[in-house]
C-alpha cells in the first residue's frame, strides 16, 4: 500500500508500527500519546510526545512505534527557496497545480 502523503493523520495502537522509506524533508508531528522514531543511519533514536515533531534527515527507512496509543501527523516536505519560486513560476503552465518531485 502506498499513502499519498500532503498532510495525513494516523492513529497507532500501543505498539503499531508506520515505516517511512525515502523520507527525508518529511515532517512528524506527535498530537497524542507518546511516539518511538529511529531512522536508518542514526544512532540517536527520538521520543516524540503530545506537541513535539522532527523532520526526517535522512533518505533510508525511518521507523515510528507508538509506546501508546498516539496520533500523529505526516507532512510533505514543502519546496523553499529557489525551488518554490520554480514551482510558483510553473504552476500557472501546469494548469493551477505544481507537480511532485
Amino acid at each position: 500500500m502506498r499513502l499519498l502523503l500532503g498532510q495525513s493523520k494516523l492513529a497507532l495502537e500501543q505498539d503499531q508500527l508506520v515505516t517511512l522509506r525515502g523520507g527525508k524533508g518529511v515532517r512528524v508531528a506527535c498530537l497524542t500519546g507518546a511516539l518511538w522514531v529511529t531512522q536508518e543511519q542514526d544512532r540517536a533514536d527520538v521520543i516524540l510526545t503530545s506537541g513535539q515533531s522532527l523532520v526526517v534527515d535522512h533518505r533510508g527507512l525511518t521507523v515510528i512505534m507508538a509506546l501508546a496509543s498516539a496520533t500523529l501527523r505526516v507532512c510533505e516536505p514543502r519546496a523553499t527557496g529557489l525551488w518554490r519560486s520554480l514551482l510558483d513560476w510553473l504552476r500557472p503552465a501546469a494548469g493551477g497545480t505544481a507537480a511532485a518531485f
